[in-house]
Parts: C-alpha cells; sequence; structure tokens
C-alpha cells in the first residue's frame, strides 16, 4: 500500500478534513479548495450589484435591501412600463381613412416606436432613504449616482434614527420599570447563589449586594436595601450586615423631609414545617439629624443605615435561614410610624 505519510504528518488526499470556514462540513483534503471556492455557506462571495463581499449564506437577504439592487430594478421596470406603453400606443392609431402616404407615413412612425426611438419617459423616483428623511427624487441614473455619492449622509441619516430609537427605547423600559415597580412599601428580597458572593466578597474588599428599589407608597419615598455578605464595619468578617438607602424619587419634593419612617428587616426562617420557623428581625427608627435621611442627591451615598452585625454567620447555619443557597429577607416601611421632627 502507498504511503501518505511525510515528516510523521499525515497529507492523504483523501482523508476527512473540516471545513476552514466553520461551516461543519468534512470533505476530503484534495476537495477542500473546491469547496471553500464554490459549496460552503460561509465562503465570501461578491454582491452582483454593490460589489462588497458578503457571507454567501446571508447573500439572499442583502440583496433584495441593496440599494444598486433596488436603483436597478426600478429603472428595469419603468424601462418596461414605458415599452408596453408605447405598443399599445401604437395598437391605438386608428388606420380608416388613412392615405397611401400616410400608411407610410404611418409605418415609419411605427417603426420608431418599436425600435425605441421616440423620447422615453424618464420618472422621477424617491430615493430608497426617503423612509429615514433622504429629500432626492431623479431619474433612474440620477438615483444611481445620487446612491454613490451620498452614502455619508444617509449613514448620519441612519445614525439620527438609531439614536431617536434608543432614546424611545430608554424611554419605555423607564416606563415599563415604574409599572412593575414595587409601592407596597414592603420587599421580599430573595438572595441567591450565597456561598458564591459570600466566596466574591471575601475576595472582594467592599463586595455589596443591591435589592431592587421599591416605593413606600405609589407617589412615596423611594428605597433600595443592600448586603454585605461578609459584613462591613463592626461585622466585617463574621456578620451579615443590611442597609436601607434613600434613592432620588419622582416626587420627592411633593415629600416630608428628612425621612422619618420606622424600618424592620426580617430574615426569613425556611423550615420544613413553617409553624417552627423562628424569624430574626431588627428594626430602627431614622435620627431625623443624619444627613443620609435628608432628601437625597442625585448621587446618593454608598452606605445607608442599618445593621453591621445583623446575624452571624454562625447563626446562619443554624435553624434554616439557607436553603439551596438561598435567603429570603423582607423590608418593610410602617408609615403609621412616623417620629416628629
Amino acid at each position: 500500500m502507498q504511503s501518505h505519510v511525510i515528516d510523521g504528518e499525515s497529507c492523504c488526499p483523501y482523508e476527512p478534513v473540516y471545513c476552514e470556514s466553520k461551516c461543519g462540513m468534512r470533505i476530503p483534503r484534495k476537495l477542500a479548495s473546491e469547496h471553500l471556492r464554490a459549496e460552503c455557506v460561509n465562503r465570501l462571495t461578491a454582491c452582483p450589484f454593490c460589489g462588497y463581499d458578503f457571507v454567501f449564506d446571508t447573500l439572499k437577504k442583502h440583496i433584495p435591501a441593496c440599494p444598486r439592487f433596488v436603483a436597478d430594478h426600478v429603472h428595469k421596470q419603468q424601462q418596461q412600463q414605458q415599452q408596453q406603453q408605447q405598443l399599445q400606443h401604437v395598437e391605438a392609431v386608428p388606420v380608416t381613412h388613412i392615405t397611401s402616404k400616410t400608411t407610410r407615413d404611418l409605418h415609419l412612425n411605427n417603426n420608431n416606436h418599436t425600435n425605441g426611438k421616440l423620447p422615453l419617459l424618464n420618472p422621477m423616483l424617491p430615493c430608497v432613504f426617503k423612509d429615514i428623511g433622504c429629500k432626492f427624487k431623479g431619474s433612474a441614473p440620477a438615483l444611481d449616482q445620487h446612491l454613490e455619492s451620498s452614502s455619508r449622509s444617509h449613514l448620519a441619516l441612519t445614525c439620527q434614527i438609531v439614536s431617536r430609537q434608543q432614546a424611545q427605547i430608554s424611554a419605555l423600559r423607564s416606563a415599563l420599570h415604574n409599572v412593575t415597580l414595587n409601592t407596597t412599601g414592603t420587599m421580599l428580597w430573595k438572595v441567591t447563589d450565597f456561598y458564591a458572593k459570600l466566596g466574591d466578597a471575601r475576595a472582594k474588599e467592599g463586595y455589596e449586594v443591591c435589592s431592587p428599589p421599591f416605593m413606600t407608597s405609589a407617589h412615596g419615598y423611594k428605597l433600595q436595601a443592600s448586603l454585605f455578605l461578609n459584613g462591613n464595619g463592626s461585622g466585617e468578617g463574621s456578620h451579615l450586615s443590611v442597609y436601607i438607602k434613600i434613592l432620588p424619587g419622582e416626587f420627592d419634593s411633593l415629600l416630608r423631609w428628612p425621612f422619618s419612617l420606622t424600618v424592620s428587616f426580617t430574615l426569613i426562617d425556611q423550615p420544613l414545617n413553617p409553624d417552627k420557623a423562628c424569624h430574626i428581625i431588627e428594626s430602627f427608627v431614622p435620627d431625623p439629624t443624619w444627613k443620609n435621611f435628608q432628601r437625597p442627591s442625585k448621587e446618593p451615598d454608598a452606605l445607608g443605615f442599618g445593621f453591621p452585625r445583623f446575624v452571624s454567620h454562625e447563626m446562619l447555619k443554624k435553624c434554616h435561614y439557607l436553603r439551596d443557597g438561598t435567603l429570603f429577607i423582607r423590608v418593610k416601611v410602617d408609615e403609621s410610624k412616623i417620629i416628629a421632627v
């Protein structure tokens, strides 16, 4: 049997190899070049209209949207319509009471019609970018030249559209956020992957986990809870620290400041028998002299007010505060308990 091994490497022309363009096909080595040239769906192929290279598998989608294709297609359609109109006109010419001379003249005119020697109609065609603001109109040749020379202005129009759409998307996201925002004054916060996040907190100083924002009422204060899983301040390295911070809200100008509502944190016990649950509850009454209870600025303080030694890591291992790496903390704002300021 003839050997196909040179310098320890196989070069058998029939050895199956994967396509270099990563289309997933396996072909005999000797056919790999032909596959890349004519068969691979990932091969680069030039658009026959604009000349730019596209992956073959996407070329079919590009061609109908190609500006050059659109202009060429419109131009051909207009020519066909013009020729059809001319033929219909020839067929409609009356032949009664025509002398032999006029018959000869008509014959010559008909030849001119059918040979396309009469002036063609040259309709004004809009730019294919009209929907994004381009006002150009012209004949098919002029339109083709316009598309060639105005790519920069078309790109600018496209960028303007994208910017407006991004602004609209941001506004819609904000509206959706407001619709889904908790406005009950009570938030049940689910903290998942506790041990993985605790490992991150031990490796990164100041690692903080923040809750979704919530409101004390539909037009009330906007708050957010935060956890330092490896502790903060006096609880660093040994406790779970929990805080509440006041965020800038839409209705702050209508609210009473400083913030004076009682806030409580509850670590939910998760035993198999709910009747045996032993929750851990801590609450505080805001100190009106503390600056963090004043109306917040656009950039709220990084740390709110709460309990640096909320619960020890040892206590977390007891009872069933953690189940499947998940703990629950309820944050409640009591609007019935307002201190005098």
